[in-house]
């Protein structure tokens, strides 16, 4: 009995020795395949704002062109964060605009391994909804509606008010202890052209 207990605990540490070493050459892959996830391309389309009940609202689309190794990330266990950065500023004629207004609306999509669903997460309210594929989930990060921007009260009618957009995509390592292994990835961005509109009273 206590050869069989003996050679038993020389195989214990050699198994985890194995599953440890899998697991870092696994990690690593993944890290080098999101290391060329730089061909993601963002592009804003649809941008306008309506008023409602003395409100600047702003709609827009944007259109997630993902690559492969970035969503074998996310289904790794990466989180992506999108952020629209919001700026309005009244245009003067011999000095540099005024501006008026920023803001910033941001989410998560991350994947839920338990349950086998995407999560979106609006960081401003802490809403959360959960999707069935990535794609759905990226669809609805990528709908901005009704996003209030600006009180009417704070414009005046003889002046020219324009408002631009951007977005930015990034790719946040895992917060688990393995997360370290993929430092390189905090480094990834994606970011649109900005996209500008006129503010009408």
């Amino acid at each position: 009995m206590s050869y069989n207990r003996a050679t038993l605990s020389r195989k214990r540490p050699c198994l985890a020795r194995s599953v440890l070493w899998a697991t870092l050459c696994f990690i690593a892959t993944i890290g080098a395949d999101v290391a060329v996830a730089a061909d993601a391309r963002l592009t804003l389309r649809e941008v306008q704002s309506t008023i409602d009940e003395g409100v600047y609202e702003l709609d827009a689309k944007l259109e997630i062109q993902l690559p492969e190794d970035a969503r074998k990330a996310v289904d790794a266990g990466l989180t992506l964060t999108l952020a629209y950065e919001v700026e309005v500023s009244r245009e003067r004629r011999f000095m540099p605009d005024d501006g008026i207004a920023t803001l910033e609306q941001r989410y998560e999509v991350s994947y839920h391994a338990l349950s086998q669903r995407y999560l979106v997460k609006n960081l401003n309210t802490a809403e959360q909804q959960d999707f069935g594929s990535l794609q759905a989930a990226l669809d609805r990060v990528g709908e901005l509606r009704g996003l209030p921007v600006l009180d009417t009260a704070l414009i005046s009618d003889d002046a020219v008010y324009q408002g631009r957009i951007r977005a930015v995509l990034g790719l946040n390592t895992a917060p688990d202890v393995l997360g370290w292994l993929l430092f390189w990835t905090d480094d990834w961005s994606a970011t649109s052209d900005w996209k500008s509109w006129t503010l009408k009273p």
